[in-house]
């Protein structure tokens, strides 16, 4: 199987993933600011990364996610993170080592 199956094959099988993620927003104390309590932690920032990193890679990859959609519009517009994903020290990052940005 080649690189281009293989992508396919793992966006296929992505929303089985997500699923998880999804209800346990529904089930936060902040109606889904955050994936843990009731204020931002290292999870929050770590499944900001993975999501971004799958919205390059799989652009509609959440669209059949509302609350997780929310989640990352809502932390990637938080200031301090905003200026973080703008700057040149993330947005020259490769994913994946496969050249995209």
């Amino acid at each position: 199987m080649g690189r281009k199956e293989d992508k396919d094959k793992y966006v296929k099988t992505l929303p089985t993933q997500l699923k998880p993620f999804e209800i346990q927003l529904s089930q936060s104390p902040r109606g889904g600011a955050f994936i843990v309590g009731d204020q931002i932690s290292f999870v929050d920032y770590n499944l900001l990364d993975l999501l971004l990193i799958h919205l390059t890679l799989a652009p509609h990859c959440l669209e059949d996610f509302p609350l997780l959609s929310a989640y990352v519009a809502g932390l990637s517009s938080r200031p301090r993170i905003r200026k973080y994903l703008d700057s040149p020290r993330h947005t020259s990052l490769p994913i994946n080592c496969n050249g995209k940005q």
